[in-house]
C-alpha cells in the first residue's frame, strides 16, 4: 500500500515540478533592450561650467566667483556641443555668527533658494549676492535643465558646488 501511494504522489508531483521549471526557464530568457533604446530612456548628465570657463566646482576666490557668476552658466559635452540652459536651482548657504541668549557665539548657516530661469542668476539674487558672499559661504547650482542640440538626446546638467575661499 505504501508503494502505491509513493507512485501516485510521484505521478502527481512530476508534472507540477516540470511546469514550475518551465516557468522559471521562461522568465530568465528576457529580451535585452538595444543600446539605442537605453540611451533614449537614460538621461545623460552634461558637464556645466560657471561663466565662460572650465570651472565646475570646488573652492573658488570671491573675486573669481563674482566675475564668473555674472556671465551665467554654460553647458558643454565632451565633444564640444553646447547645450542651452533653460533654468537651474540656486542655493546660497551663507555662514553667519550669532549670539545666543547668554552671549555665546554660535556659527549658523542661513539658506536662500531660488529657481532661476535661463542661464543667469535672477535679478533678485544678483542684487545682493555679490556684496554678501564671503569666505566660508557655499553656493549650489542644481536641477539644471538643458535643451540639447538638434539630433542629441535630452539631458540634464551636472550639479555644481562652490565654496568661497580667500
Amino acid at each position: 500500500m505504501k508503494r502505491i501511494s509513493y507512485i501516485l504522489l510521484a505521478c502527481f508531483l512530476l508534472p507540477v515540478c516540470a511546469t514550475m521549471f518551465a516557468q522559471t526557464a521562461k522568465q530568465t530568457q528576457t529580451v535585452q533592450p538595444s543600446q539605442a533604446d537605453t540611451a533614449k530612456k537614460k538621461k545623460i548628465k552634461i558637464p556645466v561650467y560657471l561663466g565662460h570657463s572650465n570651472v565646475s566646482g570646488g573652492k573658488i576666490s570671491k573675486k573669481l566667483f563674482d566675475s564668473l557668476a555674472k556671465q551665467g552658466i554654460t553647458a558643454k559635452d565632451s565633444i564640444g556641443n553646447y547645450y542651452k540652459v533653460e533654468g537651474f536651482g540656486f542655493t546660497y548657504a551663507e555662514l553667519n555668527i550669532y549670539e545666543d541668549s547668554v552671549g555665546n557665539l554660535i556659527q549658523l548657516t542661513d539658506y536662500r533658494e531660488e529657481y532661476c530661469e535661463g542661464d543667469t542668476l535672477s535679478a533678485n539674487v544678483s542684487a545682493s549676492l555679490y556684496q554678501r558672499t564671503k569666505p566660508g559661504d557655499t553656493l549650489y547650482f542644481d536641477q539644471i535643465t538643458l535643451t540639447p542640440p538638434i539630433g542629441h538626446v535630452g539631458s540634464s546638467g551636472k550639479a555644481m558646488k562652490f565654496e568661497i575661499s580667500r
